[in-house]
This record gives C-alpha cells, sequence and structure tokens, in this order.
C-alpha cells in the first residue's frame, strides 16, 4: 500500500447557503440596452399608450434616453400624476 503525499490531498469545496439560497462567487450584470427618445416613442404600443403620452413621460421624466424598465416607470408617473 502506498501512503499519499500530504500535497497531493484533495480538497473539496462547498456551496455557501443562505437562507435556502445558493450563492455563488461570482456575480453576473446584465446590461438593459438603452434606447433614444425616438425609438421610445415610435414604441409606444408596446407601453400601451399614444406616441405623444410617451413624449410627455419623457418630457417629464427629463431623460432622451432610457432604459425599457425606466421608460414603462416614467410613463407609469406620467399617467398617475396631479393635474
Amino acid at each position: 500500500m502506498s501512503k499519499k503525499k500530504p500535497d497531493e490531498i484533495a480538497t473539496i469545496e462547498k456551496p455557501v447557503y443562505s437562507r435556502s439560497k445558493f450563492k455563488t462567487d461570482k456575480t453576473t450584470t446584465i446590461e438593459e440596452p438603452v434606447y433614444t427618445r425616438n425609438e421610445l416613442i415610435a414604441a409606444a404600443s408596446s407601453f400601451g399608450v399614444k406616441p405623444e403620452v410617451v413624449a410627455g413621460a419623457l418630457k417629464l421624466a427629463g431623460k432622451d434616453t432610457m432604459t425599457k424598465a425606466e421608460a414603462e416607470k416614467a410613463v407609469k408617473d406620467f399617467l398617475e400624476r396631479k393635474v
């Protein structure tokens, strides 16, 4: 029988669990695409509104470029604003 040398000992890494969620050491960031004012106005039907509403929401937000999520929030805020 041969004995293993101390530098040949295998190590096993265990996953880290926190309240039943698996955590890894690496984080992946997904960047959302940014759309211009004209692209968002042209895609107004995807937000379920007319192009004028998207134009007003962008004007109220004071931005010319936004992600889809930001644009959805801007449209929602525009529609729910006090007049």
